[in-house]
């Protein structure tokens, strides 16, 4: 009979708590990015910044709407051709984050940007303390989940993740389940099987004893009905 390890059934507990944990941590993390982008606002973790793209300045190299991943990097790394993510001093837009290319590097250290897809330099020539970081790749997942940056969307999507994470969580539970009845059918059809060859060996035990004692009692008799024949044949010859 299989008998199941209690610390292997553990270990698997606490890997499926782990499993939960960081997949809610992450539904969690993806949210939080989500809402902060809708308030046009980054996310920073590790020295890396999520954000999204929100106007055109920058195509064809970034779309509208495209979330980008921006990593911060030491002033003295920039080069021209870098794509740097700011917060501007333009009058106009004081104070809002713009992802444009650096096209020249002045004495002072500031530095001049353009939009790939505009027409001229930016007005106001970027300051090192403003600069967020270099642009290090795009965000595709979260472009994919930013197509629901709607409000109704959004909330629905905050629902579904969860229901879907915790039906998927379910149907691993129940396979598991399932996998732990045949397991528990295998090994009542090998108890069932030891049982029936048990049964039969003691069947088998049974009829060679009986077997036994029927040519014991034989030879007995036999030998028995010799010793008789010997005494009527002296007493004859007496």
């Amino acid at each position: 009979m299989k008998i199941i390890s209690k610390t292997g059934e553990g270990k698997k507990g606490i890997f499926d708590w782990i499993s939960m944990i960081l997949l809610a941590v992450a539904v969690i993390f993806t949210s939080y990015v989500m809402i902060m982008n809708v308030r046009g606002k980054p996310v920073s973790v590790f020295g890396y910044s999520i954000l999204k793209v929100m106007t055109g300045s920058m195509e064809p190299t970034l779309g509208t709407g495209e979330y980008i991943i921006v990593k911060k990097t030491p002033v003295s790394d920039l080069e021209v051709g870098d794509i740097i993510t700011f917060y501007t001093e333009d009058p106009e837009i004081r104070g809002l984050l713009v992802t444009h290319r650096i096209l020249a590097i002045n004495p002072d250290g500031t530095m001049v940007s353009k939009g790939d897809a505009n027409p001229v330099e930016d007005y106001v020539a970027v300051a090192p303390d403003k600069i967020l970081g270099r642009f290090a790749c795009k965000a595709r997942f979260f472009g994919m989940i930013g197509a629901f940056a709607d409000k109704r969307k959004l909330i629905m999507v905050l629902v579904i993740i969860p229901i879907t994470a915790m039906a998927l969580y379910e149907m691993r539970t129940l396979a598991k389940l399932w996998k732990k009845l045949e397991e528990e059918n295998k090994e009542q059809e090998e108890v069932s099987k030891t049982s029936e060859l048990d049964r039969q060996a003691e069947i088998e035990r049974i009829k060679a004893e009986a077997i036994a004692e029927f040519i014991k009692n034989r030879e007995g008799k036999e030998n028995g009905e010799g010793e008789e024949g010997q005494e009527e044949q002296g007493s004859t010859e007496e």
